[in-house]
């Protein structure tokens, strides 16, 4: 068989790309680099890939010596700060960013993702927004910035901050409909639930195939107690977006507000939520070795002292893609997490329901992350709308809090939405070290705050399954 050209290599990459295989795309990337290595715009794609699949360090290497030879635009810079972001030089990230705006002012990406550095390492409102605050002088009428700069604003706990200032820039447009949806959101974070029906109303009417859009707009019924009129829209979201698990999470809420025996099929928390010791990894004696191995290197690698922005995370620091990690226990996650994965898919049957109904017998691990909360830190409840199953691992659970049994607990059942009347968790599981709860990905789930001690530490993963 002839061999692929350069211009073959790299358009393969491309379909794999836009079908979410970048492992796969990475290969023929490295191939088509290897065949014109002058080529200085393959070399970025290359550690574009390379970056969204978490290998930052080689991300690094290809891109550095390309930006010296003269690869010079501000996409390329931007892929370079979040892989420097990656490997934890943080410096050298923050100055690629800063790189990126003085090519472009007005780039969103590389003001969102500074802010959220700067604010993650000092937790200094003004000084995470000093770069943006900058750029809106500069650029008063640019509305990216403008709706940037509310999110932002909220994410830092300013909910009322946020809702005034998108409302300010909704007015400024005579009405911008996408600017309307931020508006949605804004409102439901503060209360607001007349004027976020207003807007997701108006949203959803003229983005019916958005699901964040609509989703919106259905969190503001729910919120309103019209959980039958809501009903009626998730069932034609469920028809458009099957597998969207912050969906079938809104369609679980509404059944459950309107007392409907589907919403236990659903959360049938005896079926579908288990706790299961981890597997020790080859290399370790003992899985208490692992553990002891495990926290030091996490404890090592959080050196964050703010949550990042737009995460299920508060009062606490978040490490991406720890299964990729060259630290010997981060490393051996996706082994230690093998065994309870398996048997718990085996476990669980086929069947219709929107869980079982994706079983072939196997999995994947979509991303790894940890999570390490402070003191009155605590996850809001959330959903992970592009996963199957969830796996949440207790490494460090807090201590024990007499006053409080479920204090540094995971909570399920209770929405992330507002509703009415209020639902609380149904289902409270207690952190062990060692431990993994799995359970689905549309299931509600949060943690409840704990007493001052050792900072409560967890790794959590997002499993697909098994492709074909």
């Amino acid at each position: 068989m002839a061999q692929a050209s350069h211009k073959q290599l790299q358009e393969k990459a491309r379909v794999l790309r836009a079908a979410g295989r970048d492992a796969e795309a990475v290969d023929l990337l490295q191939e088509a680099v290897a065949a014109e290595p002058g080529d200085l715009i393959t070399q970025h794609n290359l550690a574009s890939a390379l970056g969204d699949i978490g290998r930052y360090k080689e991300a690094v290497a290809v891109l550095k010596p390309a930006l010296k030879q003269g690869l010079d635009a501000p996409e390329s810079w931007l892929v370079y700060a979040r892989a420097l972001v990656g490997i934890a030089d943080f410096e050298s990230g923050e100055a690629a960013y800063r790189t990126v705006l003085t090519k472009n002012p007005v780039n969103g990406d590389a003001h969102r993702e500074l802010a959220q550095l700067v604010w993650m390492r000092t937790a200094d409102n003004k000084a995470a927004l000093a770069a943006l605050d900058a750029a809106l002088a500069a650029n008063p009428a640019e509305l990216i910035l403008r709706v940037l700069k509310a999110e932002i604003v909220g994410q830092m706990g300013d909910r009322q901050g946020q809702y005034a200032l998108i409302t300010e820039t909704l007015n400024a447009t005579g009405g911008d409909i996408q600017v309307a949806h931020y508006a949605c959101k804004a409102a439901l974070n503060c209360g607001e639930f007349q004027a976020a029906l207003a807007y997701g109303e108006q949203t959803a009417k003229a983005y019916p195939n958005d699901v964040g859009f609509v989703a919106s707009y259905i969190e503001a019924l729910l919120a309103l107690g019209e959980a039958k009129i809501a009903e009626g829209v998730i069932e034609d979201r469920r028809r458009r977006h099957p597998d969207n698990q912050l969906v079938i999470a809104l369609q679980a809420t509404a059944w459950r507000l309107l007392g409907d025996d589907r919403y236990g099929e659903l959360y049938d928390y005896d079926a579908f939520v288990c706790a299961a010791p981890m597997a020790r990894p080859n290399g370790w004696s003992t899985m208490t070795a692992y553990l002891d191995d495990l926290v030091e290197e996490l404890d090592q690698a959080h050196s964050y002292v703010e949550h990042p922005f737009f995460q299920s995370v508060r009062h606490g620091s978040q490490l991406s893609s720890i299964n990729l990690s060259d630290s010997p226990a981060m490393g051996a996650f996706d082994e230690a997490a093998h065994g309870p994965l398996t048997d718990y898919i085996g476990r669980l049957g086929e069947g219709t329901d929107p869980l079982r109904a994706r079983n072939k017998g196997g999995f994947h691990v979509i991303s790894a992350w940890s999570i390490r909360l402070s003191q009155q830190g605590f996850h809001v409840n959330h959903v992970h709308p592009e996963g199957w199953l969830s796996f949440a691992c207790h490494i460090r659970p807090p201590a024990d809090d007499p006053a409080n049994p479920n204090a540094g607990c995971l909570k399920l059942g209770e929405p992330g939405c507002a509703t009415k009347p209020t639902l609380a968790p149904e289902r409270f599981v207690k952190p062990q070290a060692g431990t993994g709860v799995i359970f689905p990905s549309y299931m509600w789930h949060g943690t409840v705050e704990y007493a001052p001690g050792p900072a409560r530490t967890t790794i959590a993963a997002d499993i697909g399954p098994q492709s074909g």
